[in-house]
């Protein structure tokens, strides 16, 4: 064009509205060139209070790597969670609704709202469906029978102004809009297949109508990338109790490893390491796709590691490294023939590393057998412990582990341990594997717990109990001055840490209780669990959470109830959450409870006046 107008061929007008036309009419090419030009790219700023990234590619990328061909996607099982449970307008679209965005696509096709009509069947990817395939799922994703498509969020919702196919035919070549349209008439090439490049259409994205810091939460990972294939993400429930886990990567094997990898922190000291291992779903099944525990030195391929997977042929196998740089190798025959279920763990003591895999029978209780024992000093003193996922394949895998725990043991000291005067030693019961916290009580009465733990809550508890037996009617008090986070890691307080007075049937894990606590973030919180092994239910306040504060809570008969104030000389007390009625035998433990909800990382509850009143005895001030 350039040279036309220099040779005289075209005005200077001529040239000028060639240029405007090329501009300003969605020429890709055109456009990038701008934005590079101002150091900007193609994106989407969207709402993280109201939308969540569940796929994307190019600079839509969840995981932000504008450059990676195999992208992180929520996996499976955890899509199909967070559309049926935690996305926004579920009475008027129980099955959930996806945005995609696409910054390359044609003006009226850059926003589209697909709204699912029938559950998504177990075990069924629709993501994969609709990122990688030209069909429709194998009847599990039709148009006008498991789905409508929408210009606008509010018309999904409502079900109104339903886009239209042409002939009424939806081109499943032509993944996710099926060359439909608001008005019906056909439009070409406005989809994208993630495996190619590209695509045809770039820079896509899709979101489900959901905060991130709602329900299912993403949490950091490590792409150990050895080869060229390694990446995947993590989703924490929650409760913290259920991770879903997504890896490619080409293996765990040889001299360089490629996986994904979810290890919040180095480990320092002896340790136990314990995960249930469920279900698991991909697009390709490899018999040496690898899901389990890894403790590794670093996060270089070459890295030294010792690790017990579930693998893709449902085998149980110890591998390794012993030093770093070295090659592979399986530390012990695979045991075959394993439940879709295992549960995995790794012990460390000293330089010794032992494996077990465990049957979990009708009582909850966990039956171990010992796999392989291995004296690995090469791994060193501090090491990576946490979560593998291979695929093995160029396809991710989605694995879902629970209960996943890690337990600090120390051995014990060749002299006694000393506390600073005037703090005495108090009765207490770690409830469930914790691995760090103490216990102080003064003679003046003022009391400092500090545990760590994941969390009391869902069907079983981890925290650290300071508890008095007691019987018959009782009411115990407490004023909480302050709850503070970990020093060492620059004062973190989760935000559903928890701190306060607890009244429990049993020293089980999985026992009934009734309590009332301050929060991290989420001011004050009533919680119970209403008979053995069953799920936990809340009341909670707004997330305001002044101190100090007085929580008391009250037994009569087989009824509980909780009360709070603020201001000790004030008008009393003030009744807040569930009144419960529950049977917990003629006796029952009281006392003060701590959680951190943060493995490795402790929380620290400081208060006074811990009192306990039964019956007609006269209230007891515990000090020393």
């Amino acid at each position: 064009m350039g040279r036309l107008f220099y040779e005289g061929k075209i005005e200077n007008t001529q040239w000028g509205e060639a240029g405007r036309i090329i501009t300003n009419s969605d020429c890709d090419y055109a456009v990038e060139e701008a934005l590079s030009k101002k150091a900007l790219e193609p994106g989407y700023d969207y709402d993280v209070s109201q939308w969540t990234n569940i796929a994307g590619r190019d600079n839509f990328n969840v995981n932000g790597d504008a450059n990676e061909l195999q992208v992180a996607t929520f996996g499976a099982e955890a899509l199909r969670l967070a559309m049926t449970t935690q996305t926004a307008n579920l009475a008027e679209a129980p099955f959930g609704i996806i945005r995609r965005m696409c910054s390359t696509c044609d003006p009226n096709m850059k926003e589209i709202f697909y709204r699912r009509l029938t559950p998504i069947p177990e075990g069924y990817d629709l993501l994969y469906n609709i990122l990688h395939q030209r069909n429709d799922g194998g009847g599990n994703n039709r148009w006008n029978e498991d789905f409508h498509l929408y210009s606008t969020y509010e018309d999904a919702v409502n079900d109104e102004n339903r886009w239209l196919c042409p002939n009424n035919s939806f081109n499943y070549g032509a993944p996710f809009y099926g060359e439909c349209s608001p008005d019906g008439q056909r439009v070409r090439d406005q989809y994208s297949i993630f495996s190619w490049s590209p695509g045809p259409r770039a820079h896509v994205g899709y979101y489900i109508a959901k905060g991130e810091d709602e329900g299912l939460v993403k949490v950091d990972t490590h792409n150990i990338r050895g080869r060229d294939r390694a990446n995947g993400m993590a989703l924490e429930s929650a409760d913290g109790k259920t991770i879903y886990m997504t890896g490619h990567g080409r293996d765990i094997w040889n001299y360089d490893d490629d996986f994904n990898f979810k290890a919040d922190e180095i480990v320092e000291a002896d340790f136990t390491a314990v995960v249930k291992v469920g279900a698991q779903s991909t697009a390709s099944p490899q018999s040496w796709s690898k899901s389990g525990l890894m403790v590794r030195t670093d996060l270089d391929p070459k890295s030294a590691h010792f690790s017990i997977y579930k693998t893709g042929a449902k085998w149980i196998c110890t591998q390794g490294r012993r030093n770093n740089g070295e090659y592979s190798r399986s530390f012990s025959n695979c045991v075959e023939n394993q439940p879709d279920v295992a549960w995995l763990k790794i012990e460390k003591r000293l330089d010794e590393y032992t494996t077990f895999y465990g049957m979990e029978g009708a009582d909850g209780e966990i039956t171990w057998t010992k796999h392989v024992s291995e004296d690995l000093p090469g791994i060193g003193d501090s090491s990576y412990v946490g979560l593998a996922v291979s695929s093995a394949s160029y396809w991710q895998l989605e694995t879902v582990f629970e209960d996943f725990e890690i337990s600090q043991y120390y051995f014990p000291s060749a002299a006694p341990s000393i506390s600073s005067a005037p703090t005495m030693l108090a009765p207490f019961t770690d409830i469930n594997n914790l691995d760090l916290g103490r216990v102080s009580q003064s003679s003046a009465g003022s009391w400092d717990v500090t545990s760590s733990g994941a969390d009391i809550w869902g069907s079983s508890d981890s925290f650290r109990f300071v508890n008095y037996t007691v019987s018959g009617d009782v009411t115990i008090e407490m004023k909480v001055d302050a709850f503070e986070g970990d020093p060492d890691h620059s004062g973190y307080l989760h935000s559903w840490a928890k701190a306060g007075l607890m009244m429990r049937d049993t020293m089980g894990k999985n026992a009934m209780h009734y309590s009332l606590f301050v929060t991290g973030t989420q001011g004050l919180a009533n919680q119970w669990r209403e008979c053995t092994g069953c799920n936990s239910g809340h009341s909670r306040t707004h997330s305001d959470n002044p101190r100090p504060v007085w929580l008391q809570v009250k037994k009569v008969g087989n009824v509980f109830t909780s009360y709070f104030k603020y201001d000790e000389e004030g008008a009393g007390w003030t009744q807040f959450g569930a009144t419960k009625t529950m049977d917990f035998g003629s006796e029952l433990s009281v006392g003060i409870a701590v959680t951190s909800h943060s493995w490795g990382r402790v929380a620290t509850l400081s208060g006074t006046d811990f009192s306990i009143e039964e019956n007609d005895v006269p209230a007891r001030k515990l000090r020393a």
